[in-house]
């Protein structure tokens, strides 16, 4: 919140000021002009999902050479979450799921089985809804402590990586990751299969532009504005494991990938 004052007043004092001083419609101008300079400084961080000046954001590890992480989000999903952790079980290939509480309170066997398959679970909000950007420090913290309840209720442990929903990070929600001690998890490369019906675009995009030390970002649920099947996603999956190791590149844990600490103590 002290960031965003830091921008906030000067810029209302400034406005301030030119309509005092000026005369007529230009001092006028000039002060909207000021305040909507304003808004873009405080808005561009919020829709950057990399960008750490609202709360620390990890996207890519530098100084990793040959390695990827594998992320997915808004599940756990009954029909296809299981199939994605089939694919990576007969790929060997270790991954992050951010999960939806609301999602994790319907499907504690499906927690269950992710983590027992050696892969990580994190947050992702407990519902996922639009209104989770406009919504004030106290209710962001009930949204993650209410979805770390149901992952803990799962699986025994409490998350400390956080994925907002489409990457969005206001204030309120800087303030609230660091109440509760949560690092922020973006992405160097992502699937688009949210929204997409075509596997061989979605293993191009990922395959195309993935670099060392990348996150990579791909779906095992559905969430606002995506379509409902991940039927693309499964067939994206395998063709995307495949051409980032035939590019010389392994897939390690998202945790050992950024140095991080998944979980509670």
């Amino acid at each position: 919140m002290l960031k965003s004052l830091l921008i906030k007043v000067p810029t209302v004092l400034a406005a301030i000021a030119i309509v005092a001083i000026g005369k007529g419609a230009a001092a006028w101008i000039g002060a909207i002009a000021v305040l909507c300079l304003g808004a873009g400084v405080l808005a561009w961080p919020v829709f950057d999902v990399n960008s750490s000046f609202w709360a620390k954001t990890l996207w890519r590890a530098e100084g990793a050479p040959g390695a990827v992480a594998l992320t997915f989000d808004d599940g756990p999903h009954p029909r296809y979450t299981p199939r994605v952790l089939a694919i990576l079980e007969a790929k060997r290939v270790p991954a992050t799921f951010f999960v939806i509480g609301e999602n994790a309170r319907a499907h504690p066997d499906l927690l269950a089985s992710i983590d027992q398959a050696g892969h990580l679970v994190a947050n992702h909000s407990d519902h996922h809804g639009w209104g989770f950007h406009f919504a004030p420090r106290a209710r962001l913290r009930r949204e993650l402590m209410a979805c770390n309840a149901a992952i803990a209720n799962a699986i025994g442990k409490e998350p400390t990586l956080f994925r907002s929903p489409q990457g969005f990070k206001t204030p309120a929600l800087g303030d609230a990751l660091h109440d509760l001690g949560f690092l922020a998890i973006g992405w160097q490369v992502r699937g688009l299969d949210a929204m997409g019906r075509d596997s061989a675009k979605i293993a191009q995009r990922i395959a195309s532009r993935v670099k060392a030390g990348a996150v990579v970002q791909m779906h095992d649920g559905a969430a606002q504005l995506a379509i409902e099947s991940r039927e693309a996603t499964l067939g994206a999956l395998p063709d995307v494991i495949d051409r980032i190791r035939a590019a010389g590149l392994e897939f390690v844990r998202l945790d050992a990938l950024l140095g991080v600490r998944p979980y509670r103590t």
